[in-house]
């Protein structure tokens, strides 16, 4: 079972001073709403305390369901179709448990995130990518890979997408994209599972509705999107809290491995969450994370249009945390990293963002919200003078 590989190459940027990181995926702390929830913590163990010290319930506390459905305003949504888990993570890797038998087939994008990609090979997966084009996953792609694969008799498990602000690469599929990505699926009978952390984070732009809402109101009484929500970067990766929404069926399969592994979600966060959304804190805590992070992206983009050599392409968001940088094609940015630590600066290589044996080696991924707009400035100088000596 592989280890995290970028969770090891940001180990080995740790020691080098004044090193300027865009390798992470961090919120900055400053969105941190702490005092709100120290505040909140405390008047939940007070108040709630005999109840949420005690072991919890493993679908997850009905509170915070309840909460949740009236945020997010699904008509049809109900308890039994959402569960909490410890982190989306968690939730990922329940959902594969609950659907994949060793040898089975797992599509994704290619990049995609590499938690996941690592957990579906951990549980015996063939996990197969497919393109992301500028406006999402490339179905032309996908439906020839589909078709390749029942030739071949092999048993699709479901399509792992994650269509928002996509990490790596920070693109966002259209709407018209969603409807066929979804009718194609119905058709194929593959489920989808959407992963979000990133679709609240929009700074500007009109919002595309996720795929869950789209099944929802376009495709009535299918039920083959799964979506996990995290509030990694929302609230705080620290409190490792996420929920699913999907078929009665399927989150019954996952509850039944939160019992065997993670038993329950901490019951004090839940309730802590359930507070946060009830007082009407959410939405607009969220509007604040996202005006703190705009000039930052907005930092980035201007400084790579400045210092980067013209045969460099890269995406261009409107929010989410990370931007993606394609460069020629004999450029190995695995070797790069290792230059440009020396240059005092950090990135992901873009290989570790795909399946195994289905690497590509001539990009990389970059972070722009755990910087300051000076270290924006300074490191994408370091990192376009070293491609533009590499390319000469």
């Amino acid at each position: 079972m592989k280890s995290s590989l970028i969770r090891e190459l940001v180990a080995s940027t740790k020691s080098i001073p004044d090193l300027i990181s865009f390798a992470g995926g961090f919120p900055a702390p400053a969105t941190f709403p702490k005092h709100i929830l120290s505040e909140l913590y405390l008047n939940v163990v007070n108040e709630d305390g005999y109840e949420v010290l005690q072991y919890g319930a493993s679908e997850g506390d009905i509170q915070l369901k309840n909460e949740l459905i009236k945020w997010e305003g699904y008509k049809e949504l109900t308890t039994q179709k959402m569960l909490i888990t410890s982190g989306a993570t968690n939730g990922i890797f329940y959902f594969a448990k609950a659907l994949v038998d060793p040898g089975d087939v797992v599509l994704c994008e290619a990049p995609s995130f590499l938690g996941s990609l690592v957990a579906f090979e951990a549980i015996g997966a063939e996990t197969i990518g497919i393109p992301v084009q500028e406006d999402g996953i490339d179905l032309d792609q996908l439906i020839h890979t589909i078709q390749s694969l029942k030739r071949q008799n092999k048993q699709i498990k479901f399509l792992y997408l994650i269509p928002d602000f996509q990490n790596p690469s920070g693109v966002t599929m259209t709407l018209a994209k969603r409807k066929e990505l979804i009718a194609l699926c119905i058709k194929e009978n593959i489920p989808i599972l959407e992963d979000n952390p990133y679709s609240r984070l929009r700074f500007f732009g009109k919002t595309v509705p996720t795929l869950y809402s789209v099944c929802a109101s376009d495709f009535a009484g299918a039920e083959i999107v799964t979506e996990i929500v995290s509030f990694s970067k929302i609230l705080g990766p620290g409190m490792r809290l996420a929920f699913v929404k999907g078929s009665a069926e399927i989150i019954s399969r996952m509850e039944s491995w939160q019992q065997k592994i993670t038993v329950t979600p901490d019951c004090v966060t839940q309730r802590v969450a359930a507070l946060f959304l009830n007082k009407g804190f959410i939405n607009p805590h969220i509007e604040t994370i996202c005006n703190y992070y705009k000039p930052f992206l907005h930092k980035m983009l201007s400084e790579l249009e400045i210092h980067m050599p013209d045969k460099v392409e890269w995406t261009k968001p409107e929010g989410g945390i990370f931007l993606w940088l394609w460069l020629p094609e004999k450029t190995n940015a695995d070797e790069l990293f290792a230059l440009a630590r020396e240059q005092k600066v950090a990135f992901i290589p873009g290989s570790k963002f795909y399946p195994t044996g289905q690497e590509k080696f001539n990009c990389l991924r970059l972070n722009y919200t755990f910087s300051t707009e000076t270290q924006i400035e300074k490191g994408i100088e370091r990192l376009g003078n070293l491609l533009k000596t590499l390319l000469a």
